[in-house]
């Protein structure tokens, strides 16, 4: 009797210990950290000074996460401090949505939860929010969310004025934080992550890395996505094929990608999507596309042709 409540015992605890294990770790703490960094920047005047505290105070001090964004995005102080000093009407009217963050947490955990039942091979990675110089929205390693809450937060209640055209707009139609965070979990899906041209890969693969990440979006939150370029795609689709047919096997992104109009995402949103409707087994589909590999390019012509969206009428 003594062994089998023993045995009992060790196995409750190995349940916990995995049920802790498997939970999803949010960490907010960097944007409190940037704007108590924030206000002691504005207590001084010194340049030189100001570059310290936001080393010393914010860069530093932050999460791993936060020192993983800033190695892969080259973040400096002196970057802050002129962003901070440049544009402080964005700054002042972002704020407040910055700390409404922690409010969406258990729409996050939900967001893990439908994943799983979706993928039940998803590896839960650990997600970061925290404040760059309007810089990124965010991206993904392969075990981390790295969110720009700067970026993500903001809307059409922010000052945009003398930003970017692109930021200016995508305020506008920003889609939420939420949509946001369901784009980029496929990305820590992906072997190395979040690629952002890093693979070697052609503009089909590039399209289709970021388009199955839209779709499965669109499964995990249960309602199409509403961007300009989703909208525009939706309305164009014909003419928007035939010219990215023709284009797909280069190697040249930009007309398509991380350029403000983002076409390819729908692109590859739309044969990811037909090919999970034509797939018989829907768990295998999407276990297939988050495995497929976007450097072999014969798989990626074989892909677009089982997606049946080539024949699809436009």
């Amino acid at each position: 009797m003594h062994s089998i409540k023993s045995y009992v015992i060790l196995l409750l605890t190995v349940l916990v210990v995995n049920t802790l294990h498997a939970q999803t770790k949010i960490y907010y703490s960097d944007i409190d950290l940037f704007w108590k960094t924030f206000d002691s920047v504005h207590t001084v005047s010194d340049s030189a000074t100001q570059v310290h505290l936001i080393q010393t105070m914010y860069l530093e001090k932050g999460t791993k996460g936060l020192k993983e964004l800033a190695r892969i995005r080259n973040w400096t102080p002196a970057k802050f401090r002129q962003s901070i000093f440049t544009h402080p009407g964005f700054w002042t009217s972002v704020r407040s949505n910055t700390l409404k963050v922690k409010a969406y947490t258990a729409d996050f955990e939900k967001l893990i939860a439908a994943y799983k039942k979706l993928y039940p091979s998803f590896k839960t990675p650990d997600i970061y929010f925290m404040i760059g110089f309007i810089g990124t929205g965010g991206t993904t390693t392969e075990t981390e969310v790295l969110i720009g809450t700067e970026i993500g937060a903001a809307d059409s209640t922010t000052n945009s004025a003398g930003l970017h055209p692109f930021l200016q707009n995508y305020f506008k139609d920003n889609p939420g934080i939420l949509q946001i965070v369901a784009h980029e979990l496929s990305h820590t899906q992906h072997n190395g992550g979040d690629m952002e041209g890093r693979a070697h890969t052609n503009l089909l693969g590039a399209c289709i890395a970021e388009g199955m990440c839209d779709f499965m979006a669109e499964l995990l939150l249960q309602h199409p996505l509403s961007t300009p370029y989703m909208r525009y795609g939706r309305e164009h689709e014909k003419e928007i094929w035939e010219k990215f047919r023709q284009q797909m096997h280069g190697t040249a992104l930009k007309d398509w990608l991380y350029n403000g109009v983002d076409l390819g995402y729908f692109v590859g949103y739309a044969i990811c999507k037909s090919y999970y409707e034509h797939a018989p087994d829907k768990a295998k589909a999407i276990d297939y596309m988050l495995h497929l590999d976007n450097e072999q390019l014969t798989e990626l012509d074989k892909f677009l042709s089982d997606s049946g969206y080539m024949q699809k009428p436009k």
